[in-house]
Order: C-alpha cells, then sequence, then structure tokens
C-alpha cells in the first residue's frame, strides 16, 4: 500500500508538471500571466524556428519583465486552452505604454503574426495599453509565442488576460484618473506661470516650463499621447525620450538656480551649469541613431536628482528659509525619479503598480511650492519690519544730526548774504556816489558854456547818466536786487526830463503805463531807449504842448515797449542819418536786448519795440 501510494504521488506531480504551463482562458485570471509562460532574451536576432527547434524556452516564475534599456528581443511562448463548451474571446493585454514592437504568432501559422506597439499604432487606438483579442473555440488549445522589443525606451510591462469590456472600462478609469492629475498640473503649471508675471520671479517662469516638460513626458509615459495624438506625431515622439528627459534636467535645473538662489554660491553654481552643458551635449549626440544610450542619459538625471536634493539642504543650512519648502516639495519628487529610475535600469519594475506616482509627487509639490509665494512675502514682510525699524532710528539720529548741521550752516549762511548785502548796498551806494560826481561836473560845465549847443549836449549826456543812476537809487531802496520794477523807475526818469525841459513854460503832458518788472542790466538799457526818445520828443515834436505816451507790458519773458507823442513828426531817413540818440537807441534795441522796434515818424513819432529775456 505505502509503495502504491508512492507511485500515485510521483504520477499527480509528474501530472501537475505536465500541465502547469497551459492557462485555461475560461477560467478568469487575476494575476499576470507571465509566471504561466515561458520566456528566452535573444541578443542574436534568431528566427522564431531556430527558437523552437531548439527548445530555447525557459520558464519564468515573476509577474513582471524588466530588461531596462536593453536591445535584446524578449520572447514567450504562452499555451493557451479552452476546456469549456462555448467559444470563449478575452484580450491579452501588455502592461506598458512604451513598447515598440509587439508581434503575436500563432502556433498553427507562424508567417502571418498580428503586430501591435509604437511603432504599429493606428488611428483607431483608444487604450493605454497594447492589446491582441484572443478567441478559441471549445474544447481547443492553442499555442501562441509574442516577440517583443524597443529600441528607444526602457522594456518592462506585465502580461493579462481579462474580458475585453471589463479592460475598457478599467483603462477609462484609469485614464480618467491620468487626464485629472494632468489637470491638476497644468493649473498649477499656469499658476506659477501667472507668478512670474505678477512678481518678475524667474523662478516661477521656470517651474512653469518644466511641468510642462513634465506633462508632456508623463502623456508619454502614460499611454495618453498614444491616444489623444495624430500618429505622425506618436511615431516623432518615440525617438525624443533623450531629448524630453534633457529637457527636464535642464528647466529644473534653472528652476532650482532661481529659486535657492544659487548665484550666490559660486561653487554650486558651477555644478549647475555643467549638468545642464552635459544635458545639452547629451541631447545633441545621444540622440543621434548610432550613439543613442538611454541609460548614459539615466545615469546624469540620477546624478541631478541626488544634487539638486543636496543644494537645497546646503542653501537651507546657510540661511534660506524658503528652501524648507523646495526640500519638502523636491523631497517627494525625487522618491518618485528614483523608482522611476530603477525601473528604467531594469532593477525593480514597481512603477508596474505605481504608473502616475510622479504625477502624484509633482501634484503635491507644486502645491507646497505655489505655498512659497505666500511664505516669501511672510519673510520679506518681517524682513522688512526689522529693516523698517533700523532705518527709522539711523534716520531719527541722522535727522537730528542734519538738524544741527543745518542749523549752524544757516547761521553761516545768513552772516555771509547779510555781509554781502551789505558789501553790495555799499558798492551801489558808491557807484551812485560816483554818478553824481560825474553829473555834477557835466552841470558845471553846462552852466559856465556859452555855447547853446554844447550846452544842450552836456544836458543829454546828464539825462542818460541820470538813466542809469536812477537804477541805483532803486537798489539802494529795495531788497529785491535781481528784479527792477520799471514803472518806478520810469516814473522816476520822466520826472527828470519834465523838469528839465518843461521850464520854458511848454505845455508838455507824459502819460505812463508801466507794467512790467527786469533784470538790473536790462532795466538801464530800457532807461536810456525811453530817456532817448522821451527827450528827443521834447525837442523837436511840440512848438508850445503836446502829450507824450509810455507804455511797458510784459508777458512772461516777452515785453513791449511803445513810447509815441502827437507831435509833427520827422523825415526819417535825415534823422536817422545824423542823430547819434537814433543810431545808440537801434545798438541797444538790437544788439543789447535781441530785439526788434518799428517806427512810424510821418505825422507823428512812434516807436514800438518788441524784445525777449
Amino acid at each position: 500500500l505505502q509503495y502504491f501510494k508512492s507511485i500515485c504521488l510521483v504520477f499527480l506531480i509528474w501530472g501537475s508538471s505536465l500541465y502547469a504551463d497551459v492557462i485555461d482562458i475560461a477560467i478568469p485570471q487575476h494575476n499576470s500571466l507571465l509566471p504561466q509562460t515561458k520566456i528566452y532574451l535573444d541578443d542574436k536576432a534568431l528566427s522564431l524556428e531556430t527558437l523552437i527547434s531548439q527548445k530555447c524556452f525557459q520558464p519564468y516564475n515573476k509577474p513582471y519583465i524588466n530588461i531596462g534599456a536593453s536591445k535584446k528581443t524578449v520572447w514567450l511562448s504562452l499555451e493557451l486552452t479552452n476546456k469549456s463548451q462555448m467559444p470563449v474571446r478575452k484580450v491579452l493585454v501588455l502592461s506598458s505604454a512604451l513598447l515598440e514592437d509587439i508581434a503575436l504568432y500563432n502556433g498553427n501559422n507562424l508567417n502571418q503574426p498580428i503586430y501591435k506597439g509604437v511603432s504599429h499604432i493606428s488611428e483607431k487606438h483608444i487604450t493605454m495599453y497594447p492589446f491582441f483579442e484572443i478567441e478559441l473555440p471549445p474544447q481547443s488549445t492553442y499555442q501562441y509565442y509574442l516577440e517583443i522589443k524597443s529600441n528607444y525606451n526602457p522594456v518592462d510591462f506585465g502580461l493579462w488576460l481579462v474580458q475585453k469590456e471589463h479592460y475598457r472600462i478599467q483603462d477609462r478609469s484609469h485614464q480618467l484618473i491620468n487626464l485629472f492629475l494632468i489637470g491638476m498640473v497644468t493649473a498649477l503649471m499656469l499658476y506659477s506661470l501667472m507668478l512670474s508675471f505678477y512678481t518678475n520671479d524667474k523662478s516661477y517662469f521656470y517651474y512653469s516650463v518644466y511641468l510642462l516638460m513634465l506633462i508632456y513626458q508623463q502623456m508619454t509615459y502614460l499611454g495618453l499621447t498614444q491616444i489623444y495624438f495624430p500618429v505622425w506625431f506618436i511615431q516623432l515622439d518615440i525617438h525624443l525620450t533623450v531629448i524630453k528627459i534633457g529637457l527636464l534636467i535642464i528647466t529644473a535645473a534653472l528652476y532650482s538656480i532661481h529659486f535657492l538662489k544659487i548665484t550666490q554660491m559660486p561653487f554650486l553654481y558651477r555644478g549647475y551649469k555643467m549638468i545642464i552643458m552635459i544635458a545639452l551635449i547629451q541631447m545633441t549626440l545621444l540622440y543621434l541613431p548610432g550613439l543613442y544610450n538611454l541609460n548614459i542619459v539615466i545615469v546624469t538625471g540620477t546624478f541631478f536628482i541626488l544634487y539638486n536634493l543636496g543644494a537645497g539642504i546646503y542653501s537651507y543650512h546657510k540661511g534660506n528659509k524658503q528652501a524648507r519648502l523646495f526640500i519638502l516639495g523636491f523631497g517627494i519628487v525625487f522618491v518618485s525619479y528614483l523608482f522611476i529610475i530603477l525601473n528604467a535600469l531594469g532593477v525593480t519594475s514597481i512603477m508596474q503598480d505605481f504608473q502616475n506616482i510622479l504625477m502624484l509627487g509633482t501634484v503635491f509639490e507644486a502645491f507646497v511650492l505655489s505655498l512659497a509665494f505666500t511664505d516669501r512675502y511672510t519673510i520679506l514682510q518681517s524682513e522688512k519690519e526689522k529693516s523698517d525699524l533700523r532705518f527709522l532710528n539711523e534716520f531719527q539720529n541722522r535727522t537730528k544730526i542734519i538738524e544741527n548741521e543745518v542749523i549752524k550752516k544757516t547761521a553761516q549762511l545768513n552772516n555771509a548774504l547779510a555781509s554781502k548785502k551789505l558789501l553790495l548796498k555799499e558798492m551801489q551806494h558808491r557807484a551812485k556816489n560816483n554818478l553824481q560826481i560825474i553829473l555834477s561836473i557835466i552841470r558845471l560845465e553846462e552852466d559856465e558854456s556859452e555855447d547853446k549847443k554844447t550846452s544842450e549836449k552836456l544836458l543829454t549826456i546828464e539825462h542818460k547818466i541820470n538813466a542809469i543812476a536812477e537804477t541805483y537809487d532803486l537798489l539802494l531802496i529795495t531788497d529785491n536786487m535781481e528784479e527792477i520794477d520799471m514803472k518806478e523807475y520810469i516814473e522816476s526818469l520822466l520826472e527828470d526830463v519834465e523838469n528839465a525841459y518843461n521850464h520854458h513854460g511848454d505845455a508838455i503832458e507824459i502819460q505812463t503805463d508801466i507794467h512790467a518788472k527786469m533784470p538790473l542790466k536790462e532795466s538801464s538799457y530800457v532807461g536810456l531807449i525811453i530817456n532817448e526818445l522821451v527827450t528827443n520828443s521834447y525837442k523837436y515834436a511840440f512848438k508850445a504842448e503836446g502829450i507824450i505816451k509810455v507804455s511797458l507790458f510784459q508777458k512772461n519773458n516777452h515785453f513791449l515797449l511803445t513810447v509815441e507823442d502827437n507831435g509833427t513828426g520827422f523825415k526819417r531817413q535825415k534823422k536817422e542819418s545824423s542823430s547819434f540818440g537814433l543810431r545808440l537807441i537801434h545798438a541797444l534795441v538790437y544788439e543789447q536786448l535781441g530785439g526788434v522796434m518799428e517806427k512810424f515818424t510821418n505825422t507823428h513819432t512812434k516807436y514800438i519795440i518788441r524784445f525777449t529775456l
């Protein structure tokens, strides 16, 4: 009996091993089919017939196949059976959106494989993962072979056999979750972009560009690009893996440089510049078909995320308070990137169970870093309050010093100004005295002269000098030494002329309309002009009585002087050529005042003079 039990046990074990690799598709499969298949990794480009004849396939006991970024071809052998009494239709799903070339061979016809994968994608493709439809008649068994290879992306997948409708429902659910995550990251990207324009902070701008590159890379990784973009773009996109990783590194580095203020730490800044340069070189060279090597790019990415996290910790250690948010946010993404790198190197297949972990980590990171704006405002407000307090104290101290200095300097200036005014008054008084001495000498000469013409010339000279002396009289009685009140000056001047010429008993009236002020030098010129014109009117315009009108108006820097009488006038050309006085007036108007003069001398005499100061 014991011998019989041993024989039964041997036959049972042999029978179990005989049917271990046969998969009954009528029974629901909840786990990966790979432990029930046989596998061969081909690096010699052998044909399927050769593999079968040489019995190359070996049992496989893991739920996922992960050979990383390898040029090897993965061959799978699986035997499917339908022991039910009804035909069974299911789909064979490979859980990777990055597989480029997939061929399914029916063991009964090895010459007509069915092709799937990114390189053979069609416009009708609507799922994230490639799949094959399998239909087995009742009570039948078929042998199938799968050929999987990728030239530009890592090979990592599981194998599932499920109902088509169940797979479609599950796929749509995963698509919605991934689209929701991408939508959140897109919203945070736009938020960062708006913050960059609002705050004029480049770190937010580079972060928004980094998020854009990440969204693009993740849409391909999750299989959304293969669904929602045209075939020509998908075929191009699958070749851009090196460029996409390079752009991620560059934009993340630029963001970190500005957010952590790395330029203030030269040795870290040099490291970031070296990383950016390496990424640019890899994007240029390793993209070429003959030089393509994804593993080198992955190693660069590994070094970058370690360097980036270390830079954040160092920046915080150096007093950058905002670096704590960077460490928290990037720390989560760091773990996600580490899983992706290990997966791409073929170390683990953890990403098969958490394919959208990077998007989840990025959403968390973006939320944390979006708080940086508020955090930065709080830090700046605190620093501003401290700075304002220091400034206020310094301002008060400086104000006291300045007030004391101002009081001291004001006293010195007042003393200097008083001395200057006293000196000017003394100079003006002496100038007036000198002019009065000259006038006295001229008057003595006039009184002693018996020649009428000589007396008249001396009188004319006296009036000219007196016109200048009047300005000094005004300066002595007024505090304004910059401008002369022309009304007071001209009326005083005309009064002297009137006293000198009305002693003959002539009834000559002088009318004035003066509204102007001007500097001392120009007022002397105007006084000489008026003195000469009025004197000429007294001497030549009237026989017995008459009226002389003098007006001066000012509009801003423009002046209008009019001197006229109602006398007899004179012949213009003869008078101008023979009168020294009129030549003096011409010189004063055109050369000294830079003005113009109009003359009317036919029926009466009228001079209109315009000038600008």
